[in-house]
């Protein structure tokens, strides 16, 4: 029985291992993520400093030369035989090896079209013809140096996103992420009341219009996060960037809305708002869902030690309602406001502060209720 059960556990093992090896996930990555940043540390890896320490590095601004000055000034203080990178090319490269980078998508200066797919070499937006590069300047002067060096492209406007089927992948390479991942099908609420999203009506419809995604706990139930807001952190309206979140509501209550569960998969640039043009920024994230939801992909349970298909479902949007417009493409002002009732609004229009308001809006209560 002994021999059966290490039988078992080795062909686990072996078929882990071919899967990690299919998904790029080599013995380098789990060196990293094992080996300890100096010998006999018991804190610290390498690569839990590495990714502080670059993140330090982003939230304050530091530049290349001064973050390779600073892996220097570290270095020369832990003891001998540790393994921290010494420059920022070999952060960079390392963080690369675990799917951790982000696409650059030039985008058109109207919010027209993202150049991609078959606009991937054009130089104007079909729409607007707008040009996709801004004028460099930088050397107007000297002509016969512009003549000598090429001039140099920069785009207008550029969409940072983040690719998330690499990183739901990631979720299950934890196996204690990986439980928690199944904690919506182990704990559902047996007296009626709500104490979790898959308690919800909503997540019982969808479980019985989609049986056979519901049927596997490890497909994953997804709700969408978008508002702007200005990274300069001033009250000025003049600039809005949007970032675009996604939840994964398979967790439990306590992990589910915590910071480092939720997933930031793009941040849309300004200056202005996007508005109902959004849907052009969204496409590649929109791609990638379309592809989880009917294809899926294969991923290794860390947990069950299992190979599974994984598929998942964008269930809600969670925004303000002028957010909800953008996304939905439904008007959010003016006499047609309310998205339940469509034509059906009751809506005054005053016409001396010219303004819509909606007077009527509690008429499905009773006739005579305390709230009227």
């Amino acid at each position: 029985m002994y021999v059966e059960d290490n039988v078992e556990g080795d062909a686990h093992q072996d078929q882990g291992h071919e899967i990690r090896q299919e998904e790029g996930l080599d013995n380098q990555e789990d060196e990293a993520a094992d080996t300890p940043l100096y010998p006999n540390s018991k804190t610290h890896t390498k690569l839990y400093i590495t990714v502080e320490l670059y993140m330090q590095k982003t939230v304050s601004g530091i530049s290349r030369k001064d973050f390779d000055e600073l892996l220097k000034t570290i270095a020369s203080l832990l003891p001998p035989g540790h393994c921290l990178p010494k420059s920022t090319y070999e952060v960079k490269k390392l963080l690369k090896s675990y799917q951790l980078t982000h696409q650059k998508i030039h985008a058109c200066e109207n919010d027209c079209c993202l150049f991609r797919k078959k606009l991937k070499d054009a130089d104007e937006c079909p729409k607007c013809h707008y040009s996709r590069w801004k004028q460099d300047t930088s050397n107007m002067e000297d002509d016969t140096y512009m003549i000598d060096k090429p001039k140099k492209e920069i785009s207008v406007k550029v969409l940072r996103y983040i690719p998330i089927v690499p990183r739901l992948k990631r979720l299950y390479q934890s196996a204690e992420l990986a439980e928690q991942l199944i904690w919506h099908a182990t704990n559902k609420s047996k007296d009626g009341k709500i104490r979790h999203p898959s308690d919800s009506l909503a997540w019982k419809h969808i479980d019985r219009r989609f049986p056979a995604f519901a049927s596997d706990s490890h497909n994953l139930h997804l709700g969408l996060a978008v508002d702007g807001f200005n990274p300069f952190g001033d009250l000025s309206a003049t600039h809005s960037c949007w970032p675009v979140m996604i939840v994964v509501n398979n967790l439990s209550p306590k992990m589910c809305m915590q910071d480092d569960n939720i997933i930031l998969s793009m941040l849309i640039p300004g200056k202005k708002q996007p508005g109902k043009n959004i849907d052009v920024y969204l496409q590649p994230l929109i791609d990638d869902l379309i592809e989880l939801w009917e294809k899926g992909v294969k991923v290794y349970d860390s947990f069950s030690k299992t190979e599974f298909n994984l598929k998942d479902l964008l269930m809600w949007t969670i925004n303000d309602f002028p957010a909800h417009g953008n996304l939905s493409g439904y008007t959010y002002k003016g006499k047609e406001a309310y998205p339940l009732c469509g034509e059906n609004t009751l809506s005054n229009w005053l016409s001396f502060s010219h303004k819509t308001i909606y007077m009527n809006h509690r008429r499905f209560l009773h006739h005579n209720p305390p709230l009227r």
